[in-house]
């Protein structure tokens, strides 16, 4: 069930599902009832039975999207998983924080019926010999045509430019200086889409083409923008890297393949595997990790056991699993002023994991704005798109969040978030990365997390209210992301 309470379902089901099939695990035990996340390996489905479980799930009319060593995502009409489950498919509604630090009433899934363990399982449907549960996709959103000038318009507001204020702030600059940018190392993105924009030729960064999961949607189109603003952050810091854009959105702009798109570029075996996204739920949880969240963490898990760095934005006030998997590189914010002093961001989370014994989110922090509107970073975006129009306008809600100075179609705005966290310290991965190479994920992360900027005022979101120290703490996890420092470590620390 993904709810702490019964749900009072509806009918409101969209014609295309997007869920995850599970093919039975060769340690015998279900990925439903895993009971810690210490390793994904157990959860490996032989290949045989992987095959089989494909077959059925084709029989039933869905289409595989992408696959692990766990099992695969998969898109299709709500009858084909009806016949898949013996189940039916209904909607519920759950009140939930979503992007630009707004709540709304966001539509879920589940699979529901007599023989339905809570909302996953084949029960004794067709399949039960290979398959031993699906899942639905859960709601994520972003942790936020004419031509677009490659130089962004000017505004009154403070804020960042890229790519030097950003590099100046993470101290990537010395780095650059002696030709260390990540050159060559991939960098995948699961976000709303990657567009063309003048901002990237001029820079000449190395941007791969998109994989589009959603059926019918095109890789050359971001319709909300964030994915191709955020990417902006990765260059910033490692303006040699190769970003390969998987867009997980649909005709909309809505993140319906989060998982998919994850699973496909875990697939593509990249170096660094960031994250701009997330769900949310209740803080402190009323129990532990649903059994979908369970599914998808493994999967996160075996990411990591692959060698890939995984970074995951640590989240907007939200309180959601990916950035709580052992690991992962949870992406926390911190504010330079205009002063150039150090704050942590109030418009991000930090708490100590309820689920996860030793984990604090955030790991280490980026460059993220304040509330209301974290209007901070001047980023590319699709001219028109989403975010183009909404950050150039006032936010009726919130009447001290004026708009950021831009026009509606420039294909500039102003905007950040954990968002912005997670490329940024993306690109510090990949930096460390293109001058070491066989560093594992959790020397990056000892690089990242021994050589961050303490930072000891300010709180984060006030959902969680934790306040910064010195040392570590849970409002910027070890601190601001010191780029040429974390650079020095892995190369004179680690033999």
């Amino acid at each position: 069930m993904t709810s702490p309470t019964t749900p009072a379902y509806g009918q409101d089901v969209p014609d295309t599902v997007y869920g995850y099939v599970s093919a039975r695990s060769r340690g015998g035990v279900p990925m439903t009832r895993a009971s810690s996340l210490r390793s994904a390996a157990p959860f490996h489905a032989e290949g045989d039975t992987q095959e089989r479980a494909k077959e059925y799930a084709r029989t039933a009319g869905l289409t595989v999207t992408a696959e692990s060593r766990l099992g695969f995502t998969v898109a299709g009409t709500p009858a084909a998983y009806e016949q898949l489950t013996s189940g039916r498919i209904a909607s519920y509604e759950v009140r939930q924080r979503v992007a630009m630090n707004r709540v709304r009433s966001v539509t879920h899934l589940d699979i529901v019926g007599d023989r339905q363990p809570a909302a996953l399982g084949v029960g004794d449907a067709p399949g039960e010999d290979a398959i031993e549960a699906v899942a639905l996709e859960r709601p994520r959103t972003p942790m936020r045509v004419l031509p677009a000038a490659a130089e962004p318009p000017t505004v009154t507001a403070f804020h960042l430019t890229l790519p030097h204020d950003v590099a100046r702030l993470l101290n990537a600059r010395s780095a650059h200086g002696v030709g260390e940018v990540g050159r060559g190392v991939q960098v995948a993105m699961v976000d709303t889409g990657q567009a063309p924009h003048a901002f990237f030729a001029a820079h000449d960064y190395d941007v791969g083409r998109t994989v589009a999961l959603v059926p019918g949607t095109s890789p050359a189109e971001d319709p909300i923008g964030h994915g191709t603003g955020e990417s902006a952050n990765i260059f910033a810091v490692a303006p040699g890297a190769r970003l390969r854009p998987y867009r997980a959105s649909d005709r909309r702009g809505e993140l319906t393949a989060a998982v998919a798109g994850f699973v496909r570029a875990k697939a593509d075996r990249p170096q660094v595997l960031t994250n701009s996204w997330g769900g949310d739920q209740k803080f402190p949880p009323m129990g532990p990790p649903s059994q979908s969240d369970v599914i998808f963490a493994l999967e996160i898990l075996d990411a990591v056991e692959q060698g890939i760095v995984v970074v995951f934005s640590g989240g907007n006030g939200q309180f959601t699993i990916e950035p709580q998997v052992p690991g992962v590189i949870a992406a926390g914010g911190v504010f330079a002023g205009p002063d150039g002093r150090l704050r942590a961001s109030n418009y991000t989370s930090g708490y100590a994991s309820p689920w996860m014994d030793g984990v604090v989110v955030p790991t280490v922090s980026g460059l993220v704005g304040m509330l209301p509107r974290a209007q901070y970073l001047m980023l590319p975006v699709p001219p028109g798109c989403e975010i183009d129009v909404d950050e150039s306008l006032p936010d009726p809600e919130a009447p001290d969040a004026p708009a950021d100075g831009t026009a509606r179609d420039d294909g500039w705005a102003l905007f950040s978030g954990t968002s912005a966290a997670a490329p940024q310290i993306a690109g510090a991965a990949a930096l460390l990365l293109g001058a070491r190479p066989g560093l594992t994920p959790a020397q990056v992360t000892e690089a990242l997390v021994r050589t961050a900027t303490d930072v000891t005022a300010g709180t984060s979101h006030p959902r969680f209210g934790s306040r910064a120290r010195p040392g570590p703490d849970k409002a910027t996890g070890a601190g601001l992301v010191n780029v040429s420092a974390a650079l020095d470590f892995v190369l004179t620390q680690n033999p």
